[in-house]
């Protein structure tokens, strides 16, 4: 995926925005009005921060997403959905006010694969899906429907993101989630959790 330069980032505390997730947003905040405005005549992406402090170390991590449909209202506040697409490291600032702009750089798994980290995560993915069905009242789409899709989902930082989205409510659990690199690690921390 092609990043932009710079994005604009968008700070809701107890948001933690995952990648393959719809996120509902009305905008009325001047600063965002401008923010969204930006992003509409450029990218159309902006990232989701649940706290950022520009000089933290490390970097941390962001969910970036795409303007799906926005609607402007008559009073100058904009509801729109944002798609998720990709986990950021927000590192280098470029702006600070009225609203931050960074430059997203992407978040990657180091983990090599091998045969055994392969068997691992497999392995992982089981007890995890095993967890899940013993979940009985998910806050998101019907459980039968989301349970047949994550069992047919190959890609396991997909899986890892859908399934936190909908069943991790905490959001500094949720903030770990997102920014866990390697995909064994990131398992790992969802069985623990659930």
């Amino acid at each position: 995926m092609n990043l932009p330069e710079q994005v604009g980032v968008m700070v809701l505390p107890q948001t933690v925005f995952f990648p393959h997730h719809l996120l509902p947003l009305h905008i009325f905040e001047p600063r965002y009005q401008t923010m969204l405005r930006q992003a509409l005549e450029g990218s159309r992406m902006f990232a989701v921060a649940s706290e950022l402090h520009p000089v933290a170390k490390p970097p941390q991590v962001a969910g970036l997403g795409l303007i799906r449909s926005c609607v402007q209202q008559p009073d100058g506040t904009s509801n729109l959905v944002l798609q998720g697409l990709t986990r950021v490291r927000l590192q280098h600032f470029l702006q600070t006010t009225p609203f931050l702009i960074a430059s997203p750089e992407p978040v990657e798994d180091p983990e090599p694969t091998t045969p055994a980290s392969l068997v691992t995560r497999e392995a992982l993915v089981a007890k995890i899906l095993e967890k899940v069905e013993q979940i009985d009242n998910p806050m998101g789409p019907p459980l039968d429907d989301l349970k047949k899709f994550i069992r047919h989902l190959e890609d396991q930082h997909a899986f890892v993101d859908l399934i936190a989205g909908c069943f991790v409510r905490d959001p500094k659990t949720r903030q770990s989630l997102l920014q866990t690199a390697p995909i064994t690690d990131r398992l790992r921390l969802l069985l623990q959790i659930l």
